[in-house]
């Protein structure tokens, strides 16, 4: 597990030393990208920020939230405001299936509902969980990125005072699954390989199906700080004029304690069925 020794000082001592010895070896800019978040997965957990712009048709919306991520045991324990949308919602996540407790599902009966995205049409999936919504495996996230090619350096930045360089590049969703073992490792487990099948397919039923721009900043010890994404729906969706969406997510709290308590199945509703329903535009029966 890496530690964050990242500091001015540091940095200026061993700037200074490699100023007198041989010239630092430069770093690949796409494997910088992969081996952050190969990192990412070695962390252990983490803890995320998340904001969403999207606009359509004059109209927009914005999602915010933060998360903490056991990657080990596959849980998640999410806070959103969702805006628009249904307010606040917390969510948990273990082992891909979704646990949720806000205000819209007041009728349940129950504290919590949960949905669970494998047992759903991958396009109902993307609409309630959003994308990569079945993708909850840590090693098959880190998988989207066996798609990325074009990867640039756009200078330094320091963000929240941390320094950091800048990366801008593109994943080639049809370079995914055959990039896949060379990022992750060709002894990868079956299930894996099938969440990532699963966020691709979420992809492809949204009609994105090429390229999907991204940007990265990655601090002095190769780890994620900021990821950015944008998407102009225009281009990738037929009839989507005008529509767009940016996500960016910050990381920080790499490798510290995080303990996540499953709600007692008493307490939960499950709602797989109906949302998928929902989410398909199909009805019962």
């Amino acid at each position: 597990m890496k530690k964050l020794i990242a500091s001015l000082a540091v940095s200026s001592v061993l700037l200074g030393d490699c100023a007198k010895g041989p010239a630092p070896t430069p770093v690949n800019p796409r494997d910088a990208v992969l081996n952050a978040m190969t990192a990412v997965y070695e962390a252990g957990t983490l803890h995320e920020e998340l904001k969403m712009s999207m606009s359509a048709a004059g109209q927009s919306l914005a999602i915010s939230g933060e998360a903490d991520l056991d990657n080990e045991h596959k849980r998640a324990h999410m806070t959103m405001d969702l805006g628009m949308l249904g307010g606040e919602m917390e969510i948990l996540i273990d082992d891909g299936v979704m646990y949720m407790r806000s205000p819209m599902f007041q009728d349940a009966g129950t504290e919590w509902v949960k949905m669970d995205p494998s047992k759903m049409d991958p396009a109902a999936a993307a609409q309630f969980g959003g994308f990569g919504a079945g993708t909850t495996d840590p090693s098959a996230f880190v998988g989207l990125f066996a798609g990325v090619f074009d990867v640039k350096a756009s200078g330094e930045q320091e963000l929240k005072g941390v320094p950091t360089t800048h990366y801008v590049g593109t994943i080639d969703l049809k370079r995914v699954l055959k990039g896949f073992a060379d990022v992750v490792g060709k002894d990868v487990d079956a299930a894996t390989k099938v969440q990532l099948k699963t966020a691709v397919a979420q992809f492809e039923s949204l009609g994105i199906q090429e390229k999907i721009p991204f940007e990265i900043w990655i601090d002095t010890d190769g780890l994620p700080r900021r990821q950015r994404i944008t998407m102009d729906f225009g281009k990738l969706v037929p009839g989507a004029e005008e529509a767009s969406m940016e996500m960016t997510v910050d990381f920080s709290g790499f490798g510290k304690p995080v303990h996540i308590q499953i709600p007692d199945p008493s307490e939960v509703t499950d709602m797989t069925r109906a949302l998928g329903d929902a989410g398909s535009g199909s009805g019962y029966g």
